[in-house]
């Protein structure tokens, strides 16, 4: 699965999850969640729980602390990162 894929299964869960409206002006994919108030405290364990049932991953502690982690883009890339090895993994099964 593509980073691209995964902003927007992170995205379309958001905006149902938090009631994000679609014509939100604020709100994008590269907006800080956490700090502009559309993910709180629980919201985050909200999210994790999505993102390791959906994608089947665990985000490391140093990831859920960086900067990056507050976006959905940047959740993206770390889901995609974690996602990849697996991903190989795969491929080489397959053939």
């Amino acid at each position: 699965m593509n980073t691209s894929n995964i902003a927007l299964k992170l995205e379309s869960f958001t905006r149902k999850s938090f009631q994000i409206a679609d014509d939100d002006p604020d709100f994008s994919r590269s907006v800080h969640l956490f700090e502009e108030g559309y993910v709180d405290s629980i919201g985050v364990i909200e999210m994790l729980t999505f993102i390791t049932e959906t994608f089947g991953v665990q985000i490391p502690d140093d990831a859920l602390q960086s900067d990056g982690f507050a976006t959905i883009d940047g959740m993206a890339q770390v889901i995609a990162e974690l996602m990849a090895p697996a991903d190989a993994k795969a491929a080489v099964t397959a053939s």
